[in-house]
């Protein structure tokens, strides 16, 4: 018994040595540069579809200073479609990038000073800096139109404009995907088609994911 365990120890290790030593190896994982060599590309016709939570506070500026509008805050969802306008340009330059235009829709939930809603839609312009590896930084301007129903002693409800702009970044989590946040100087009033119209001033940060098809 002990000659045919010691006979089968002698002839196994070897026999698995060797199938160790002709195994394939296991495919690798994507890398951190494979992903940033075969990430979305920034040019004229590229899409961008993308959804983000919102946060916003109320700033005591431009003729909001102590009234209700100032205390103003908000959470909500802002989904959002892209279209590149531009293939890039100032190939030679830090400034290379690409002009992006974005329809986005807007719900906003007012948890101060009083309950209320914000709905309206949005046309923003994106610049995208595409001089950097990991992230896609980026520039925005841009305006569109809401209906409100807050309650406000200063601001009056019904139709509004909502004029912004602001300051983000893609961060690559894969080829296609980002995780993209920005903070928008964010503008609500009437244009004096309602009686009080003090003006919503507030500062908005979106932090959410785009896809890139």
């Amino acid at each position: 018994m002990r000659i045919r365990r010691l006979f089968l120890l002698m002839t196994g290790v070897p026999c698995l040595w060797t199938a160790l030593a002709f195994a394939e190896p296991l495919p690798k994982q994507p890398s951190a540069p494979r992903i940033l060599e075969e990430r979305a590309v920034f040019a004229k016709g590229t899409r961008e579809w993308g959804l983000s939570l919102a946060q916003g506070a109320g700033l005591g500026i431009w003729g909001s200073e102590g009234g209700d509008a100032e205390d103003v805050r908000f959470v909500g969802l802002v989904p959002r479609y892209g279209v590149g306008l531009s293939d890039p340009v100032a190939e030679d330059c830090f400034l290379r990038g690409n002009l992006e235009l974005l329809v986005e829709g807007a719900l906003l939930a007012a948890y101060g000073p009083t309950g209320g809603l914000l709905g309206g839609a949005n046309l923003v312009f994106r610049y995208n800096f595409l001089s950097f590896e990991r992230t896609v930084p980026f520039v925005e301007l841009g305006a569109g139109v809401a209906y409100l129903e807050l309650d406000l002693e200063s601001q009056s409800d019904g139709l509004a404009f909502t004029p912004q702009a602001g300051v983000g970044l893609h961060w690559w989590l894969s080829p296609q995907a980002s995780l993209t946040a920005s903070w928008r100087l964010h503008h609500i009033s009437n244009a004096g088609i309602g009686a009080d119209n003090d003006g919503i001033n507030e500062s908005l940060l979106l932090i959410g994911v785009s896809w890139f098809p």
